[in-house]
């Protein structure tokens, strides 16, 4: 009985998502992760920079070229 339930306890409710995906920044390019699934954006492509904030990393305007 005490095996059975360490067993449980080691493999429950186990969250696998993250696993295959780690929001956040890679230079210009926002990965962000959609039911487990990498998507990744260019921020650039909108003329704007990552900001790099983990499961809140976001594309933003780049105020330092005003």
């Amino acid at each position: 009985m005490l095996g059975a339930l360490l067993t449980l306890m080691a493999c429950g409710d186990k969250d696998d998502t993250g696993a295959a995906c780690t929001p956040g920044c890679d230079g210009d390019v926002l990965t962000e992760c959609e039911g487990g699934e990498a998507v990744e954006t260019n921020c650039a492509t909108d003329g704007m920079i990552c900001h790099d904030l983990e499961d809140d990393s976001h594309c933003m305007m780049d105020d330092m070229d005003m």
